[in-house]
């Protein structure tokens, strides 16, 4: 069985050479290109296409350390493709280190929901190490037994090719604890780096990350380019979403994406027959969402794929807690242990017990020791802990841990009802309330946590909040609930932002779940990586504020970032056809917005010019961003945009909120107007010039100003911007689905078309002649 697995590997790496030779240079006898330890040591030394072009070609000329260390930057710079994840894993089969290949071949199929070269390697690479089955209360007599057994193992140990390869051996079949003595024993007998960064590993494997980092930090700086620490670093310190999820569906759980995630789940099943992923995360999902019994036929299934999965027994755990059967809960949190002993998130769980017990010393325990697992690569884990720290009173604890998590984390709605959690805890209910609704907006489908944080009486002072959460509950049928008015926001609730310092996330590439999860921002060629995280953040605010008002999306957004070359003076646009905003790089060229600005209207002072440069690009892509959101909201209006596009248009100005760009675009219109080269039309007419697109920037400066100025006109005849807002969306479906404009206009704001054509302009009158944008 081992000569028929070597030959296995050995033909697979064969196979892999062969398909690289045929495009790339002969083989030559010594690496003749740049210095892999100087790309390594110097980020910014080679392009991406660079270091993946030497990699590919030193792999192929068969220097696998060189190879590494190029690929290694690449991984280490923050680039996530199923290429460069694919090309690490053959690098360690080359190198004869198929557990590890195996990791990274796993982590290259979470990119996305098929990566048929990953799986073809996998089928015949170890499987995930899993613990060998040890009971939670039999552990001292695990350990005696290894104790016992060690001097006779190490006495075929004869030298540390054989030793190292027992260790590696030790840690596929599951044998983690007899791995890691197996490792303390190298490190005695052969001084170096090797000892210690299969130490290293051993206790990856353990999930005592912190453990693992400590000893991969020292010995890098005696050993900088040591393919098992370099390794190690790699695993812990991995970020993404994507790659260090485990799995394309925990991706999807943990970004909010769980309509996607649960109309894949057939698809991918029946093509996978024996991955449990699906069902696992199907089943998370559903208990999130209080549907207990069908929770529990989607671990059926998963358990049949799977037996002795301790994420599957976790899950277990919960579906019986939901059913008030802790005895049996109990049971299955043991059977969890047997092969779940590495992973933090079991005994954080059963810290849970003991807290509804109200064993303390057992509690706190168990927490210091899950700090040497920090930071979790357990995805679990956070959340777990945290809850515990601040149930605990250990709030500046949870602090730390919350902090540690967003630096590893884009914002999703668990960080965000997290935080929630702890400002109450600490008695800032503002930023609380202000966390909570975030959580809400990002995923309203956390029933369990919507229904302990409702329990604090400081959600009584958003009104709104609470109605929308309290018929969340209701319609999930969660006891206790029932359906209650929504009433208008109070302003100064609707103001509120959770505020502190956001960390900046790390560049991603563009793979299917990389970025936040809201926005997938591909950039074109030669733009800066770290373009992406800037322009990632602008857009979260941005969205932020446009979703609060008129509803938030349960997809990704998607944005091209892309060279303004031969776009003429386009900053941003929505195309609807792809339904995707394309963003240039005059974005961010203050120069080329002053000259488009003066080409329009050269009449500003420099007062108002510098703050106009400063805010219309973020202006024009927050419009674009609007009206990409409205026709994802509401189909219709994306089949149907010619019967609504003044609407849709006007909305988006007032949501890009502006004061400077929207004083701009007046100006422009009144100029225009002014000397015959446009006049105000028809609502018709302003659809057709929308539709159509006209040319001519003062027609479309003049229609974008009208269309504004009609919609600023409805918004205030409700006396409020949020209830305007949802009205005016309101009205763009109605007509998109075919109601008379007349008749949704007198429905929904009790005005006659007649009164309206005629209101409008006259209220319009002063804001056209002096510039003035509405205020709300």
């Amino acid at each position: 069985m081992k000569i028929m697995k070597k030959t296995i590997i050995a033909v697979i790496s064969v196979l892999f050479i062969l398909i690289l030779q045929g495009s790339l240079p002969a083989q030559s006898a010594d690496w003749s290109g740049p210095s892999a330890q100087e790309a390594f040591d110097k980020p910014n030394l080679h392009t991406p296409k660079e270091l993946y072009r030497m990699a590919r070609e030193a792999m192929a000329s068969g220097f696998l350390e060189e190879s590494r260390l190029f690929a290694m930057r690449l991984f280490f710079d923050g680039n996530r493709s199923q290429n460069l994840l694919n090309l690490i894993g053959i690098i360690e089969l080359q190198a004869g280190q198929p557990l590890l290949a195996a990791e990274w071949l796993r982590r290259a199929s979470a990119l996305s929901l098929s990566n048929k070269v990953a799986q073809r390697y996998l089928s015949r690479l170890p499987a995930n190490p899993r613990p060998i089955p040890v009971d939670q209360t039999k552990l001292a007599e695990h350990f005696n037994e290894i104790s016992e057994a060690l001097p006779k193992i190490q006495e075929r140990l004869a030298n540390p090719k054989l030793h190292s390869g027992a260790i590696m051996k030790a840690l596929e079949r599951g044998q983690v604890y007899l791995a890691l003595a197996l490792s303390e024993e190298y490190e005695k007998k052969y001084p170096g780096p090797d000892g210690p960064a299969l130490t290293a590993l051993c206790a990856w494997y353990l999930g005592r990350n912190r453990d693992a980092l400590n000893i991969v930090e020292n010995n890098l700086k005696k050993s900088p380019y040591h393919h098992m620490l370099l390794f190690v670093k790699a695993m812990i310190e991995d970020s993404n979403p994507g790659s260090s999820s485990g799995s394309f569906f925990r991706a999807l759980y943990d970004l909010d994406q769980w309509s996607r995630a649960l109309s894949l789940v057939d698809q991918y099943s029946k093509a996978n027959p024996s991955s449990p992923d699906a069902y696992i995360t199907q089943a998370r999902i559903l208990l999130d969402l209080n549907k207990v019994r069908e929770a529990g036929q989607a671990l059926q299934e998963a358990g049949l794929r799977d037996p002795g999965n301790p994420e599957i027994e976790l899950l277990w755990v919960g579906h019986l807690l939901q059913r008030n059967e802790k005895d049996k809960a109990a049971t299955r949190l043991a059977r969890a242990f047997r092969r779940g002993y590495n992973m933090p998130s079991v005994s954080l769980t059963a810290a849970l017990f003991a807290l509804q017990n109200g064993r303390m010393n057992e509690v706190n325990v168990i927490l210091n020791d899950a700090a040497s697992s920090r930071p979790f690569t357990d995805p679990e884990a956070y959340p777990i802990y945290i809850t515990l720290m601040l149930m605990a009173d250990r709030t500046a604890d949870a602090r730390n841990a919350l902090d540690e998590w967003r630096g590893r984390v884009a914002e999703r709605s668990m960080v965000c009802y997290l935080e929630a959690f702890y400002c109450f805890k600490i008695g800032d209910n503002r930023q609380a309330l202000s966390w909570l609704r975030k959580g809400f907006q990002l995923n309203p489908n956390r029933i369990g946590m919507l229904q302990f944080l409702s329990g604090f009486p400081a959600l009584g002072d958003d009104p709104r909040l609470f109605a929308e959460i309290n018929n969340r509950l209701a319609s999930a049928a969660v006891s206790g609930y029932s359906e209650i008015p929504v009433p208008e926001a109070l302003p100064a609730a609707a103001a509120q932002t959770a505020t502190g310092t956001q960390p900046m996330a790390t560049a991603q590439g563009s793979t299917e779940v990389s970025g936040d999860g809201k926005f997938q921002i591909t950039l074109g060629a030669g733009i800066d990586p770290s373009a992406r995280s800037v322009l990632g953040s602008e857009l979260a605010r941005m969205y932020e504020r446009i979703a609060s008002r008129i509803g938030t999306l349960t997809v990704p957004i998607f944005i091209n970032f892309i060279s303004a070359e031969g776009l003429g003076p386009t900053i941003a646009l929505y195309e609807p056809a792809n339904t995707v905003v394309t963003v240039t790089t005059l974005y961010y060229d203050a120069d080329m917005i002053r000259n488009i600005i003066l080409a329009n209207f050269d009449e500003l002072g420099d007062d108002e010019m510098g703050p106009l440069i400063e805010e219309l690009p973020g202006h024009l892509l927050a419009g674009e961003l609007t009206r990409l959101i409205i026709q994802i909201l509401l189909p219709e209006s994306k089949t149907n945009r010619a019967t609504t596009a003044w609407m849709q248009h006007g909305l988006a100005e007032v949501l890009a909120a502006s004061q400077i760009s929207l004083r701009y675009r007046l100006l422009i219109a009144q100029k225009s107007i002014e000397s015959g080269t446009a006049k105000l039309v028809s609502g018709n007419m302003l659809n057709s010039i929308f539709s159509e697109g006209y040319t001519s920037p003062a027609v479309f400066e003049t229609a974008t100003a009208q269309a504004y100025l009609m919609t600023c006109f409805l918004i205030k005849r409700t006396g409020n911007l949020e209830r305007g807002c949802r009205d005016m969306m309101r009205m763009i479906e109605m007509v998109s689905k075919g109601t008379a404009f007349a008749d949704a206009l007198n429905q929904i704001f009790k005005i006659s078309e007649a009164d309206f054509e005629r209101s409008w302009k006259e209220s319009a009158y002063w804001a056209l002649k002096q510039g003035v944008a509405y205020e709300w």
